[in-house]
């Protein structure tokens, strides 16, 4: 299935890699700027690193999940997004300067309702952030 409904880069952002499955594309950026905007549900987790998920829809029609990132300094890292089925859609690794990198994979359609995350890994630890699509 071909998302009709694709996200523009954010103002500012760069994109940094695109991976294409046959379930569609995810789209990674990097930020230059901290930036708003609104979403169906959001949550953050820090460790090391902090981790953010953004599902943007209503129930159980998503638009798009996106994971933002951000790593304190440079790296080979690997972000992904993870649902009750497991692993959606992942980067693969790829080497990070520092800064926030957003993940966005597009669904413009209903998914299974449950958990959902937004899990990045570096070469030392991994971090997540979750929400639930109901």
């Amino acid at each position: 299935m071909t998302p009709t409904h694709s996200v523009a880069a954010p103002a500012g952002s760069v994109l940094v890699k695109e991976v294409k499955t046959a379930q569609g594309t995810l789209d990674i950026y990097r930020d230059s700027a901290a930036r708003v905007q609104p979403f169906s549900a959001s949550g953050c987790a820090g460790g090391s690193f902090e981790v953010c998920i953004n599902i943007n829809g209503s129930g159980t029609y998503v638009y798009y999940i996106e994971n933002s990132t951000h790593f304190p300094s440079a790296g080979t890292v690997n972000m992904q997004i993870n649902g009750p089925s497991g692993v959606l859609a992942q980067t693969g690794n790829f080497y990070e300067g520092g800064g926030w990198y957003n993940a966005v994979w597009n669904f413009d359609r209903n998914v299974t309702p449950g958990y959902y995350c937004a899990t990045s890994f570096t070469s030392t630890s991994r971090q997540g952030a979750c929400e639930t699509v109901s």
